[in-house]
């Protein structure tokens, strides 16, 4: 499928789509070069609500299939002194508007030799609607490659 636009909202129907838009985004102005969806270690869903705070850079997914929880990154070392607050969207959620269900994926910009992380940015594709999202991005600076692994 191809990301297309609806009342001026970025819009895709595939998890391709998202990583599509992930790329294009960037991070904190950098390109990214990796993107990683985010997939439940747990159950193996892909369907999450999230929270976070976008000023600290602090981003949390729980998994809509069995509700574990997961950190994206290196959040859980802030998550204590944030005041986290729940992502939403335009569409306002499910038929029954108690849920804001999110595909979300992790676009890393990697530093040219590979040895580390520059930056991340969080994107979302509302499951509802298909609205695509730019959720938080921070700088990581350093060799910390195994954050890849913690979309």
């Amino acid at each position: 499928m191809a990301i297309t636009e609806v009342r001026g909202w970025p819009v895709g129907e595939t998890l391709e789509d998202l990583i599509a838009y992930a790329t294009a985004q960037g991070a904190e102005g950098y390109a990214v070069h990796q993107v990683r969806v985010c997939r439940c270690a747990d159950c193996g869903g892909q369907v999450f609500g999230v929270t976070g705070d976008v000023v600290e850079g602090a981003v949390r997914r729980t998994c809509r299939g069995c509700g574990a929880e997961h950190f994206i990154a290196d959040s859980g070392e802030y998550w204590a002194d944030i005041t986290p607050a729940v992502m939403v969207c335009e569409c306002g959620g499910d038929a029954d508007g108690d849920e804001e269900d999110f595909n979300v994926a992790v676009g890393y910009s990697v530093y040219a030799d590979g040895e580390g992380i520059r930056a991340l940015a969080v994107t979302s594709r509302c499951v509802a609607c298909g609205r695509l999202g730019y959720w938080a991005d921070w700088m990581v600076r350093g060799g910390e490659l195994h954050l890849l692994d913690l979309a």
